[in-house]
């Protein structure tokens, strides 16, 4: 008898034990056949990718209501990882989504279509980096570290324009946009850029060339943030369904 694993504890989709068999007629393929659990993914979760593993049992986006943000959000994840490589990038108003749909994005890279997938904050970048100069060997380790960043199959990167820009963070973020592109171009990695501001208003004319490559997707999310109609009874995810 093979492996039979563990699961997430008391879960509900597997009771336990690690697989699941799917309720089809005789007839059907799937009959009598046992399947991993879903949540299986999260015994092995790796808190390196950017959320914790209890952040990320909560973050299925089939289970916010479906309003247009969501959707339209949804739409351009779902197009970019189909695809296998190239950059999207999403603004909007704060407090639209598109945080917890970067996140669940990330949850879904990782656990559905197992694409190797970090999500950050672009301080976390920047900071990681710059830290470097804090050993001997400073341009040595800025340069691995930067490559680190660069290679990676996919990567999320959150709350872009945010913070004051100094001279090494944008030559800092210049350096990684062009690694990402450059991978980008040769089908090779996904680049998610998620921020309050569109690219005009952050970048510089030799980076928003590149973020707007007619090979990449730029998303303009309309909707106004829902935190002010939120209260102690509501969980973010249980406000998709509020009409802004």
């Amino acid at each position: 008898m093979g492996d039979w694993g563990y699961c997430i504890k008391d879960c509900k989709t597997c009771g336990g034990i690690g697989y699941i068999r799917y309720d089809v007629p005789i007839h059907d393929e799937n009959f009598g056949k046992m399947f991993p659990c879903p949540n299986r993914k999260f015994v092995e979760w790796d808190n390196t990718i950017g959320i914790d593993v209890e952040e990320a049992k909560t973050l299925d986006w089939k289970s916010y209501i479906q309003n247009d943000a969501i959707r339209e959000m949804r739409r351009a994840y779902d197009n970019v990882l189909e695809r296998g490589w190239g950059w999207l990038y999403i603004h909007g108003e704060p407090g639209n989504g598109k945080t917890i749909m970067a996140k669940s994005a990330t949850v879904y890279a990782r656990n559905v279509l197992d694409i190797p997938v970090k999500y950050r904050k672009m301080s976390e970048v920047i900071n990681h980096v710059r830290s470097s100069y804090d050993a001997d060997n400073g341009q040595g380790l800025y340069l691995k570290r930067l490559e680190e960043w660069s290679r990676l199959k996919m990567l999320v990167i959150d709350e872009v324009g945010r913070d004051r820009q100094t001279d090494f963070s944008k030559q800092s973020l210049s350096d990684l946009m062009d690694a990402r592109y450059q991978s980008s171009i040769k089908k090779r990695s996904i680049t998610v850029w998620v921020s309050n501001f569109a690219p005009s208003e952050i970048f510089e004319s030799y980076l928003l060339d590149r973020v707007a490559d007619g090979r990449h997707f730029i998303v303009h999310i309309k909707g106004k943030s829902v935190r002010p109609m939120l209260d102690d009874t509501k969980t973010l995810s249980k406000a998709w369904w509020l009409d802004y």
